[in-house]
């Protein structure tokens, strides 16, 4: 007889074969979390983290989410305007500076919640998680609040030197500054992050007009430029159409986490969810995805299995070979591309990387089976040699359908490449950049330390940072400039050719602060004095009056289409004129396979703070890792294979888990950062986020978690982020890493098994599933005839019949609670576990909603974190 064992693992430390370490009563949270809380008996860190992360909520708390009138310093209206009433939100169309639409909701006047505008086109009422939370942004209290500079001319070692001062004298002192440099023949810098909006890009043309010597050097930490340098090398544009993802019978992702950090996340979900619908069995897609860490993609699969991200390329191979050999390929393929394939076999590579076979076996003839409704993408992270590999794989399987030519991106500037900012840095530690502009960038914490562009900033006389809050680069800079938040600024954005965006500000400027494009067409100003606080918006507008409007083809004046514009917040026209073009096979022929020696590292996009703009935002760094639950850290996330062979241990303290620390060298740059032990790692590959680890900050992100951006390396490439080969030890040191993995596991006998016994976890495939429907709707039939006058009967006869004939017991109640009798009216919610991913962007939302408080690292340690 076999042993009945749970068919879950609950804990860590059950997962480790280890004893419970605490003794639990009969109660909802672990113990220490309802004991007697004294801030002052906190550690001084601790505590300066808790007040910070506190003054953040309080602050939302006074100025945005009050449903009365404010007794202090805000007043009655006098008049009070037409469009506001006491007590009823205002909700206007806006887009946040990625690009998604959003509409906000705003009580008298003060923005309070952020949500999708449902009828734009491309996230179609969705946001993530990042851009619920965003809204604490705008009221945080670290936000620069006056402009500073460094009297003395050139840059101090330290900013000890700072002093507020009034806009126009720094314009004054600025605008001098950048007409000597155009006069002397000095470059001026612009270093700006990738510029998504028309008119942005038409400011940066006018300005260099105005100064001939500036430069515009445009970067991205994370990007896609290896997925459009493959599209242009097989299509010859790097044009990239949106993906039909909704569309596809049968997906394959290849370590492409489209429902976690990479790409457009909200409208990724949208339509992966689509084809999820338990009620439409009949239209249900199948997905299979190959990845190296564990992501919330990899965790949503049908069939997932684990591959180190350097062997994706031949993966691709091996696929198109069996395709071929199975005389199934869509397209001729040529003779040198033949060739090439024939070498890589699936079953020899399956057995050489240990992938599970039972999985493997279903996915070619599904792919055949689906030939043209079928889709296999690439994540960011992989080579260009992968994305070429991937197009072509693509084309063989007929699946140019699955491309969305009338949605293509577009490219309004280029980025850099790794020479360009060589010359750049190298000119400013010769004295040859008069002015550097940090244009809401932050280089100095982004650009691998290989550079040296901490050391040569020093060399530059004129350093200005436009940021929201200070920086690593603000740091570095003789001119702190304060800059609106998103919902304080004008603006326009483009994702998609023909789906254009509007910003609108929806409250004053907060602060002393001024948009960041508004700053620098003052400083074109001949005289710098005139400047206004719309003097962007009538730039846009005079833009898109002259040079976008026309373009549309529209009967409406201008007048009626900007007034609609501004209150949809969209705008469709323009439809791409893309269209499908034959692939250029040959690109496969410069491609190659690489090995993986050692430990392979993968830095990826961190899941809430992205490339670390969004460190200082507390609910972000509150919200729990969905794979890890871990929260206010980064880590190296390993294998228990791989934890094993380095002799290093994850989850020792039930409540506060203990980590071991390794050291990983990469050629000579280094890192130290604790592990935490996740199933479903591939073997011998360590994941970290990025984005962590920030040293000029406000309080709430300053020195959380680890700062990996060091293992990059510009040798290989601004967008490189695997790396093979690398060294890894046992440090021998310990990192308290804090979970919320047990912070509600009711481990007492009486409840361990609660969800085993309550049957509160079911799985079925969808061939069962439908079978069940049929049966159901044939018994719902004979009991709705039978039990007609009697309703209680009917709805217990169908409960019992469901039960039955999903072979379920029925469900016994386990309560821990006193039951409460509730003879009103009942609230309820129900989740589609089908559709659900765990994004994590409900549990932001509610903390939005509700203004749930932050309580920080030390506090979520003792089980205090207050999510829903």
């Amino acid at each position: 007889m076999m042993e009945n064992k749970p068919r879950f693992w609950k804990s860590l430390n059950q997962l480790a074969n280890k004893p419970e370490s605490i003794e639990r009563s009969h109660h909802e949270f672990v113990p220490g979390t309802t004991d007697n809380f004294d801030v002052n008996q906190l550690p001084e860190v601790s505590r300066r983290k808790f007040l910070a992360v506190l003054g953040a909520s309080a602050a939302f708390a006074a100025t945005a989410c009050n449903n009365y009138r404010d007794k202090g310093e805000i007043i009655s209206y006098n008049k009070k305007p037409e469009s506001i009433y006491y007590g009823i939100a205002n909700y206007y169309a806006s887009t946040l500076n990625d690009g998604q639409g959003i509409l906000v909701k705003a009580r008298e006047g003060r923005p309070i919640k952020i949500d999708g505008n449902p009828e734009h086109k491309i996230n179609r009422g969705k946001v993530d998680t990042i851009a619920q939370a965003s809204i604490l942004d705008l009221y945080d209290p670290a936000r620069c609040r006056n402009p500073k500079y460094i009297p003395d001319e050139g840059l101090l070692l330290d900013r000890s030197g700072l002093k507020d001062v009034e806009w126009l004298k720094v314009d004054e002192k600025i605008q001098k500054a950048l007409k000597d440099s155009a006069n002397s023949g000095k470059e001026i810098a612009i270093i700006a992050h990738n510029c998504i909006s028309p008119t942005q890009k038409k400011l940066f043309a006018d300005f260099t007009v105005k100064y001939p010597t500036t430069k515009v050097y445009h970067y991205e930490l994370f990007d896609n430029k290896n997925k459009k340098e493959a599209w242009k090398a097989c299509y010859g544009n790097d044009a990239l159409p949106a993906l039909k993802i909704c569309k596809a019978n049968v997906l394959l992702s290849l370590q492409f986490d489209f429902l976690g950090n990479e790409g457009n996340i909200a409208e990724q979900i949208m339509k992966f969810s689509h084809r999820r619908d338990v009620d439409n069995l009949t239209d249900f897609s199948r997905f299979y995805c190959v990845e190296g860490d564990y992501s919330i993609t990899g965790a949503t699969a049908d069939k997932r299995l684990r591959l180190n991200p350097v062997k994706q390329y031949e993966f691709v191979l091996c696929l198109m070979n069996e395709i071929y050999k199975k005389n199934a390929s869509a397209i001729a393929l040529d003779a040198s591309v033949v060739s090439m394939i024939s070498s890589y076999n699936l079953d020899t590579f399956a057995s050489q990387n240990h992938l599970n076979k039972h999985k493997l076996e279903t996915l070619v003839p599904d792919l055949i089976a689906n030939k043209g409704k079928s889709l296999v993408i690439a994540g960011n992270i992989l080579s260009k040699d992968v994305h070429i590999a991937v197009n072509l794989l693509n084309e063989m399987l007929g699946n140019t359908e699955m491309y969305d030519y009338a949605s293509t991106s577009i490219t309004f500037c280029e980025e850099r490449t790794v020479a360009e900012f060589d010359d750049l840095i190298g000119a400013m530690s010769s004295g040859k950049i008069g002015v550097l502009i940090h244009f809401d960038s932050n280089p100095a914490y982004h650009l691998p330390n290989d550079y040296g562009y901490s050391t040569a900033i020093k060399k530059v006389p004129t350093v200005i940072s436009m940021v929201e809050s200070v920086n690593e680069s603000a740091a570095l800079s003789n001119y702190i400039l304060p800059i609106n938040h998103a919902l304080e600024s004008w603006g326009d954005f483009a994702l998609r050719n023909g789906n254009y965006s509007l910003q609108q500000p929806i409250i004053n400027p907060i602060h002393n602060s001024r948009q960041k494009e508004a700053i620098l067409l003052n400083w074109m100003n001949d005289d710098v004095k005139t400047y206004s606080h719309d003097i962007y918006h009538k730039f846009m507008m005079n833009h898109w009056e002259t040079a976008m409007y026309p373009m549309l083809g529209l009967s409406v004046s201008f007048k009626e289409f900007w007034y609609s514009f501004v209150h949809d917040g969209f705008v469709n026209a323009l439809a791409s004129t893309a269209t499908a073009t034959p692939i250029n096979s040959a690109a496969l022929a410069g491609t190659k396979a690489v090995s993986a020696n050692g430990y392979t590292i993968m830095l990826i996009n961190s899941m809430y703070l992205g490339d670390g703009r969004y460190a200082n935002n507390g609910w972000l760094q509150e919200v729990p890792h969905p794979i890890t639950k871990v929260m206010w850290d980064n880590y190296a996330m390993i294998s228990p294979a791989t934890a094993k062979e380095l002799k290093v241990t994850y989850g020792e303290d039930a409540m506060n888990q203990v980590a071991d620390g390794i050291e990983i060298d990469i050629n000579g740059r280094k890192l130290k950062l604790p592990v935490v032990i996740q199933p479903g790692m591939a073997d011998k590959v360590i994941a970290i986020q990025l984005g962590y680890g920030r040293t000029e900050i406000g309080d709430v992100g300053k020195e959380v978690g680890f700062n990996a951006i060091g293992l990059i390396s510009k040798s290989a490439g601004m967008n490189t982020k695997i790396y093979t080969g690398a060294n890894v030890t046992a440090t021998g040191e310990s990192y308290t890493v804090v979970s919320s993995q047990e912070h509600h596991a009711l481990d007492d006998t009486f409840v361990k098994d609660m969800h085993l016994s309550r049957h509160i976890i079911n799985e079925y495939t969808v061939p069962f599933y439908s079978e069940f429907n049929e049966k159901f709707e044939k018994a719902k039939k004979e009991i709705e005839e039978k039990y007609k006058d009697d309703p209680i009967q009917k709805e217990k006869a169908l409960k019992s019949e469901a039960i039955h004939l999903l072979g379920h017991h029925e469900y016994a109640m386990h309560n821990i609670y006193t039951d409460v009798e509730y003879p009103d009216v009942k609230w309820a919610m129900a989740i589609d576990m089908n559709k659900c991913v765990g994004c994590g962007a409900c549990v932001t939302a509610c903390n939005v909603e509700n203004n749930v408080p932050i309580v920080g690292k030390t506090e979520c340690g003792h089980g205090r974190e207050m999510h829903w």
